[in-house]
């Protein structure tokens, strides 16, 4: 028989008791952080859209559908997960728009209760909707499906569309007339197929864009969001069906538990940017030269010089002072003739303030996950699967956000990068990071 090491079997431990775990809204989000540290991360969904920090950006184009009109095309798999309702979506639903092809996978919907018609996850300068579709896509040009998606930085997109009380809607009543018959937990029912773009708004060339996490556990940070600006309505006695009728307690439940509430609240924004494809907000500061100092900045932090990072003046503030309290003498601006060496750079990042506990074990495992690959493969080839997908070095690469305090921290403790030939190495990866594909367009129109 095989014997495992205390390390694997302690890995596949960690693994059983995050996906066994039991999760709600009623005992409160910080529950979550218990099993899933990903809940604590820095790109975290949803957020307040803030009208002061919107970037308009002119490249960003229409969401286009394709074969999202189902009707007389079969059944849908209609759910209660105990969480919300979801329908099962068919492979041949995709949308296009987006730097790749996504295909569709389910579709959901958060709410609030019967008296308190604020269920939106999303919010507009705090203000909070009555409920909220979100429709789930994987990336199909990279991943055979959504399982194999929805935890990479690429993976997932999703388009959120927001539901206020006001006109009936036809399309929405296409399910809603069936919840009766998924009450409990875990109930499904086959429904007639039909046109999944009735539950949209009309102008899909109006949305929010950032890129931000799945907003229950296990809080995957793997989603370009995508949520269209005009709401959709539905009628008193729809919402009052949507929140009155489900459970979420099983059948055999001695005490039923029903399923209201069922919101994420708002999560800090960070440094991340909310980009906007209609002109609301400045323009957007995307550019070929901010891609290449930004890349420039990332070799930099790699290969320890730190010197030239600060004197760059390219680093938002909060992350310069983590640099000159980390490697700078007291009351002195020259630095120690042993920054360069990797040996005191780690000492030195040992006395700087550690950010929260569940957010620590994230970066332990990446850092695990990196002198695991190195054994193996080449520090560029590790760097790029193990390191640049997370945290927010994907968007501020594509100068849509600044780099946070502790991804300089999980930059600097790695193994440094020598010679030329790592960064030749590492350039293509970099690249993949940074592509737009009205970039090179858009410096034309300019």
């Amino acid at each position: 028989m095989l014997r495992l090491s205390h390390t694997l079997i302690a890995i596949l431990l960690r693994v059983i008791v995050a996906y066994g775990a039991k999760w709600g809204y009623t005992n409160g989000e910080s529950q979550w952080l218990q099993h899933y540290p990903y809940c604590a991360g820095p790109m975290q969904s949803p957020v307040d859209f803030k009208t002061g920090r919107l970037i308009f950006d002119a490249s960003l184009r229409p969401i286009v559908l394709e074969n999202y009109d189902l009707t007389g095309q079969g059944t849908l798999t209609l759910k209660n997960n105990g969480h919300s309702v979801l329908i099962v979506l068919p492979s041949k639903m995709s949308i296009t728009g987006l730097p790749q092809r996504y295909t569709a996978a389910q579709l959901h919907i958060h709410w609030g209760s019967k008296t308190s018609p604020r269920g939106s996850e999303h919010t507009v300068n705090g203000k909070q909707y009555a409920a909220e579709l979100h429709i789930v896509h994987y990336n199909s040009e990279k991943y055979p499906n959504v399982s194999m998606a929805f935890d990479k930085s690429d993976g997932l997109a999703v388009l959120g569309v927001f539901i206020e009380i006001g006109a009936s809607s036809p399309g929405y009543e296409n399910f809603l007339s069936h919840l009766s018959q998924i009450k409990t937990k875990s109930n499904t029912k086959t429904i007639p197929a039909f046109d999944i773009s009735s539950l949209m708004p009309k102008r899909l060339d109006e949305y929010f864009r950032y890129d931000g996490s799945l907003t229950a556990p296990p809080c995957y940070q793997s989603v370009m969001w995508t949520v269209f600006k005009k709401p959709v309505t539905i009628s008193h006695s729809q919402y009052d069906t949507l929140t009155a009728t489900l459970l979420a307690s099983p059948a055999n439940h001695v005490t039923p538990v029903p399923l209201v509430n069922n919101f994420r609240n708002p999560r800090p924004i960070e440094n991340r940017v909310v980009l906007t494809s209609f002109k609301q907000g400045v323009t957007t500061y995307m550019s070929a030269t901010c891609i290449l100092q930004r890349k420039a900045i990332i070799r930099q932090l790699l290969v320890g010089d730190v010197e030239e990072v600060i004197e760059s003046g390219l680093l938002p503030q909060s992350a310069t002072k983590l640099l000159y309290q980390g490697y700078t003498k007291t009351e002195h601006t020259g630095f120690t003739s042993s920054v360069k060496t990797s040996y005191d750079r780690l000492a030195k990042l040992q006395e700087i303030t550690q950010p929260t506990l569940a957010f620590g074990s994230l970066l332990q495992q990446k850092s695990l996950e990196i002198k695991q690959s190195t054994t193996t493969k080449s520090l560029p080839v590790s760097l790029a699967e193990a390191v640049l997908p997370k945290l927010n070095l994907k968007s501020y690469l594509a100068c849509k956000a600044d780099v946070v305090p502790a991804t300089i921290k999980f930059l600097l403790s790695g193994r440094p990068l020598v010679g030329e030939e790592d960064f030749f190495l590492l350039d293509p990866y970099l690249d993949s990071y940074t592509m737009h594909p009205w970039l090179v367009q858009r410096e034309w129109e300019d």
